[in-house]
């Protein structure tokens, strides 16, 4: 039986969360090996250098204006990636990968804020629900204290979203692949750079550190973005944005699977609240949202490198 085309994009965008979702697990246990600037610098170099091979003719389409353009969307990236793998280190991959997700909630607030409107009453539920979520999830004991962990992921979660926000401005009016790589070689630059100054080069590279830095840059980088490139003419951003909200449910298999994480039922009904939050942002959202749900975490279509 032939598969159809859209089917085979769905499974593809399928096969992009779960390699999302399992690498916060990964990144996590080579956190314990490495410091976070040096590996996300080594992470997105490398990432980088492939984008170039596998798409050289596209990269060759970089100029001045995406240069400018890709950088400043860089900077979203960086702080989104930042906060998001020192958080890492103070919570489970589990927590990280739920509060992650709340950046397709956050979108509509900062489209209102920016249009200098009141959300839509649908937006308003959509937060109430996520908040709640986040404060089962977060919140131990009803206690109003968010963990230190966790806070610093929904800082990254913030980052992504403005990341969001901006790249469906500005990455219509250049080529996809080439402001992906700007935004990439941006990161990795820069994180090398900091990392260089304030961090110790490791003495030796682990098993645990080296396979995440290439899985990593591989696997959830180039070729995540690469699949979404080719993939996403053969279906809708709708249906791409429902597949990818599975992410933060790998991330909290890969957790229970591989790190031994367990999420109490106080901490699940509040990951069940920012799933549901999620779905609804998509499905009530408008159809300029949908469509910005398609650049990135709606983790991330055709100009979105994330995930990443």
């Amino acid at each position: 039986m032939r598969i159809s085309k859209r089917s085979q994009a769905e499974f593809g965008m399928l096969f992009v969360a779960f390699i999302w979702g399992t690498t916060f697990v990964l990144v996590k246990n080579a956190l314990a090996d490495i410091s976070p600037f040096t590996f996300l610098g080594l992470r997105f170099l490398i990432a980088f250098a492939i984008l170039g091979i596998l798409a050289y003719r596209d990269m060759k389409q970089i100029n001045l204006p995406t240069i400018l353009a890709g950088s400043l969307l860089g900077l979203f990236l960086f702080f989104g990636y930042i906060f998001q793998t020192i958080g890492l280190q103070y919570t489970t991959s589990s927590n990280a990968g739920f509060i992650t997700g709340l950046s397709v909630v956050l979108v509509p607030i900062i489209y209102a804020v920016f249009a200098k409107t009141w959300p839509e009453i649908k937006t308003i539920i959509t937060v109430i629900i996520a908040a709640f979520g986040l404060f089962l999830l977060s919140f131990q004991s009803n206690s109003l204290h968010l963990a230190y962990g966790d806070f610093l992921v929904l800082f990254c979660a913030f980052a992504f979203a403005f990341h969001i926000v901006f790249v469906d401005r500005l990455s219509h009016q250049y080529n996809a692949v080439a402001i992906t790589g700007v935004q990439i070689l941006f990161v990795g630059l820069l994180c090398m750079v900091i990392g260089l100054f304030v961090e110790p080069w490791p003495e030796h590279f682990t098993t645990n550190a080296v396979s995440a830095i290439l899985i990593t840059a591989v696997f959830a980088t180039a070729l995540a973005f690469l699949l979404q490139n080719s993939m996403q003419k053969h279906s809708t951003p709708i249906r791409f944005a429902l597949i990818l909200t599975m992410e933060p449910v790998f991330a909290a298999l890969a957790g229970f699977l591989w790190a031994d994480e367990m999420l109490s039922a106080r901490a699940m009904v509040g990951a069940a609240f920012i799933l549901v939050a999620m779905l609804f942002s998509i499905l009530a959202g408008k159809k300029e949202d949908l469509q910005t749900g398609n650049i990135k975490r709606l983790h991330h279509c055709s100009d979105n490198p994330r995930e990443i």
